[in-house]
C-alpha cells in the first residue's frame, strides 16, 4: 500500500490530505536470534572475520578453528534480563477485592484464593512467563483441570521449549482463539482453545484434508491459555552491545600483536652481540668497540586512553538505552554515593519498570480470573471465588531497605490496618496474623502507635540522606 506522499512535502494551512496507513517495509526477526544473542557462546563476534582471532597453539600446533579461540564476548543481554525481570518479579503480586458480598463470604472468599495463591506458588508461574517473555518475545500459560488429582494444573509454554503461541483473529481483527503449535513425531499438532472448548488439531494420514480436530470442553468461561507479547529486553541496545564486542576485540588483538612495550637496538652489532646460554639469551652492547654506537631502551607505548573512553562510552549507552543500571562497586562511594543518589541513578530502571508493570496487569487479572475458576472447579463447580471482583497488579521493584520499609510503616501505621501493616512488613511470618490472635486474643497492636512515633518516624525518613524511602518526597518518583 502507498502512503499518502506528503512527508516530504510543505503543506499549506487547511488544506485536506488523504490520510495513509502505515506504510513501514519491514524484516521479519526469528526468535533464534534473541537465543543466540542472549548466550554469550553463540554471539555474531565469534564467527566475524573481519577481525583476527587470538588462537592457542600447543607444541607448534594450532588448535582447530572455533575450538579455543580467545574471542572476548559481553554478557550484557543476561544483565539486562535478569535485571527487567526483577523489577517485575521481585515483589509479590498485590490483589484488591473491588467489590464485596458479605453476605456470601465475600472478604473470606478472597482472603482464602490469595492464601491459595501463596501456597500453591502461583507467582513463581508469574516469573516463568515474565523470564521468557524477556528472553524469546512471547510467552504463554495454559490453566488445565486434572480429574484424577481434582486439582487445576498449569504450565508455562516458550519458543524456547519448542512452542510456539499464536493468537487468532477473525475478519475483523477480534482475537477469538489462541493456539498452542509444536511437534510430535515430526508431525504438526495445534491445540487451539476459545471460550467453550479445546480443539485438538493432528496432522493425519488417513483423514481427509489430512488434518484430524477432536473438540472437547475445557471446563472455563474464558480461553485458558494466556499469552504475552513483547520486545526481548535489550532489543533497543543490542547494536551498542555489537559495537562493544567489537572495539574490545579489536583492541585486544592490537595489545596481544603489538604488546604494551617495546626493546628496542640501535647501533652497530654483531654476533657476539647476542649470545645464547642454554635457554638464556645474552645481549652483549660494548660500547668500548662501538664508540658508543650501541643503545638499548625500553619504549613503552601509550595506555589506549581513547579505546577506554569509547568503550565507556558504549557502556553507558547500553545502560540508557536498555533502561538498566550497571553499578559496580567501584561506583560506590563513601563520598558521594549516598541512597538517594543511586536511587536517582536508577531513575531509568524505575521509568521502565513502571510502565511494564502496566503493560502486564491484564495478563495478571486473567491469570488471577483463572485461578479462581480453577478453586472453583476443585469445590465441585461451585460459584464462590469466580464472583470475586479482583484487581491484580505487579509492584514494580525498587531499591529500598528494609529498616526503610519499618519506618515508613511506622509513620503510616495511624491510617493502616494491622492487616496491611503485617502484608507489608518484612519481618511477618505468613501465619502472623494467627500469632496475634493467639498472644492477644485479637488481631489488635500490642499498643496504640501516638502521634510522636509516627512523626519520629517522619523526621527520620527526611534527614536519613543514605536511606531510600519509596515516596515522593524522598526520590522524586510517585509510588
Amino acid at each position: 500500500m502507498n502512503g499518502h506522499g506528503y512527508e516530504m512535502s510543505e503543506v499549506l494551512n487547511n488544506t485536506t490530505i488523504d490520510v495513509g496507513l502505515s506504510n513501514l517495509t519491514l524484516n521479519p526477526i526469528s526468535q533464534d536470534t534473541y537465543l543466540t544473542e542472549y548466550n554469550p557462546t553463540l554471539h555474531h563476534i565469534i564467527l566475524n572475520k573481519t577481525i583476527p582471532h587470538i588462537k592457542v597453539v600447543f607444541d607448534g600446533c594450532e588448535m582447530p578453528t572455533g575450538m579455543i579461540e580467545l574471542t572476548q564476548t559481553a554478557s550484557f543481554q543476561k544483565l539486562i534480563h535478569s535485571a527487567h525481570c526483577r523489577s517485575l518479579t521481585n515483589n509479590p503480586l498485590e490483589f484488591n477485592l473491588c467489590k464485596s458480598d458479605e453476605e456470601q463470604g465475600g472478604m473470606k472468599a478472597f482472603e482464602t484464593a490469595k492464601s491459595q495463591w501463596t501456597w500453591r506458588n502461583m507467582d513463581y508461574w508469574f516469573s516463568r512467563a515474565i523470564n521468557a517473555c524477556k528472553q524469546v518475545g512471547n510467552c504463554g500459560i495454559l490453566f488445565q483441570y486434572d480429574t484424577e488429582l481434582n486439582k487445576t494444573i498449569i504450565t508455562t509454554y516458550n519458543y524456547e521449549d519448542g512452542y510456539q503461541v499464536v493468537p487468532n483473529y477473525d475478519e475483523y481483527g477480534f482475537e477469538i482463539a489462541r493456539s498452542l503449535v509444536y511437534q510430535v513425531d515430526d508431525k504438526i499438532v495445534i491445540d487451539t482453545y476459545d471460550n467453550r472448548k479445546h480443539y485438538r488439531i493432528m496432522q493425519s494420514d488417513t483423514t481427509a484434508g489430512g488434518w484430524e480436530i477432536v473438540p472437547e470442553l475445557h471446563g472455563f468461561s474464558r480461553c485458558p491459555l494466556l499469552t504475552k507479547r513483547g520486545k526481548v529486553s535489550w532489543e533497543y541496545a543490542e547494536t551498542s552491545i555489537e559495537m562493544w564486542e567489537l572495539m574490545t576485540n579489536i583492541n585486544a588483538i592490537a595489545l596481544k600483536r603489538f604488546g604494551t612495550f617495546a626493546l628496542a637496538f640501535w647501533g652497530e652489532m654483531d654476533r657476539e652481540s647476542f649470545k645464547r646460554d642454554s635457554s638464556t639469551l645474552i645481549i652483549n652492547l660494548s660500547s668500548d668497540t662501538t664508540q658508543g654506537k650501541q643503545d638499548a631502551k625500553v619504549l613503552e607505548f601509550p595506555e589506549p586512553q581513547t579505546m577506554d573512553a569509547y568503550l565507556k562510552t558504549l557502556e553507558e549507552k547500553i545502560s540508557l538505552f536498555s533502561s538498566t543500571s550497571f553499578i559496580t562497586p567501584k561506583d560506590i562511594t563513601t563520598s558521594n554515593s549516598g541512597g538517594n543518589g543511586i536511587a536517582l541513578a536508577m531513575s531509568n530502571d524505575y521509568a521502565l519498570a513502571t510502565q511494564s508493570a502496566l503493560d502486564w496487569k491484564m495478563f495478571i487479572n486473567d491469570m488471577f480470573y483463572l485461578f479462581q475458576e480453577g478453586l472453583d472447579v476443585e469445590n465441585n463447580g461451585i460459584d464462590k471465588f469466580a464472583q470475586l471482583q479482583v484487581a491484580a497488579k505487579s509492584i514494580p521493584w525498587s531499591l529500598e531497605t528494609n529498616n526503610t520499609k519499618i519506618t515508613n510503616l511506622q509513620m503510616e501505621a495511624k491510617w493502616l490496618s494491622m492487616k496491611t501493616i503485617i502484608e507489608k512488613s518484612p519481618d511477618a511470618a505468613p501465619d502472623e496474623e494467627e500469632r496475634i490472635i493467639a498472644e492477644r486474643g485479637a488481631l489488635i497492636p500490642q499498643e496504640a502507635v501516638s502521634d510522636a512515633d509516627s512523626e519520629k518516624a517522619a523526621r527520620i525518613s527526611k534527614n536519613n540522606s543514605n536511606e531510600i524511602i519509596d515516596n515522593e518526597a524522598k526520590t522524586g518518583m510517585n509510588a
